[in-house]
């Protein structure tokens, strides 16, 4: 097979893998957002859990399921309502908790069936109520953060200190005082009176010639 020949199959090749590759990327409804946001410390027990996704949500009946569980081993799901994906934004699975939280560790799970290419999608998000996590437990959030290809909050690289420009200096220009006093200087007093004497001396010069020259004449 020649080079021209070859070249329309090495086309089609190179874009089957491109698509394949993007489609691998984006072939399911990932974790956004939510609220309770990931690892948040809350005052008090939250009204509502609702996690915002990449992609919308298929609206079939069991394709899409959200539990909480408490970090003590109980699972609290049956307090809450059922789920609703509204029409307006089907990025966003949400459902009320009709149960007062205790203060302690909670894990928010879901799973999600993508409308946009039908694949599903499963994750976890922990949050806290009324106490702060401990080390072990910041770890551990760590590696879930990292499962869902998101930055643990806190750990956001540092912007670079803008740097202060400095103006370049300008040569200063001394300059002499300027004196309110209208008199002249030494200086200029000296050059006139140089500038008289020569004068005089020039009228002088030729007075004697003139006298010289009448002497002479018949």
């Amino acid at each position: 097979m020649t080079m021209p020949t070859r070249l329309p199959a090495l086309l089609a090749l190179a874009a089957a893998v491109l698509w394949f590759s993007t489609t691998d990327t984006d072939a399911h409804a990932a974790y956004e957002s939510s609220s309770p946001a990931f690892a948040e410390v809350l005052d008090k027990s939250p009204s509502e859990i609702s996690i915002r996704f990449t992609q919308e949500l298929f609206r079939r009946e069991g394709g899409n399921e959200l539990w909480v569980e408490s970090a003590r081993g109980g699972d609290i799901s049956q307090y809450l309502l059922p789920i609703v994906i509204s029409n307006e934004d089907r990025h966003v699975m949400r459902a009320e908790l009709d149960f007062e939280l205790r203060p302690g560790r909670y894990l928010v799970s879901w799973v999600n069936l993508s409308a946009e290419d039908g694949d599903t999608d499963s994750g976890s998000i922990p949050f806290y109520v009324a106490t702060e996590p401990t080390m072990s437990e910041i770890e551990v959030d760590r590696t879930m953060a990292q499962e869902l290809l998101i930055i643990y909050p806190g750990d956001e690289p540092e912007e670079p200190e803008a740097v202060e420009t400095v103006a370049p200096l300008t040569p200063a220009v001394v300059r002499a005082d300027q004196s309110d006093d209208a008199s002249l200087g030494a200086g200029p007093i000296i050059w006139l009176a140089a500038g008289g004497l020569a004068a005089l001396f020039v009228v002088g010069a030729m007075g004697v010639r003139l006298g010289s020259r009448r002497r002479h004449d018949p």
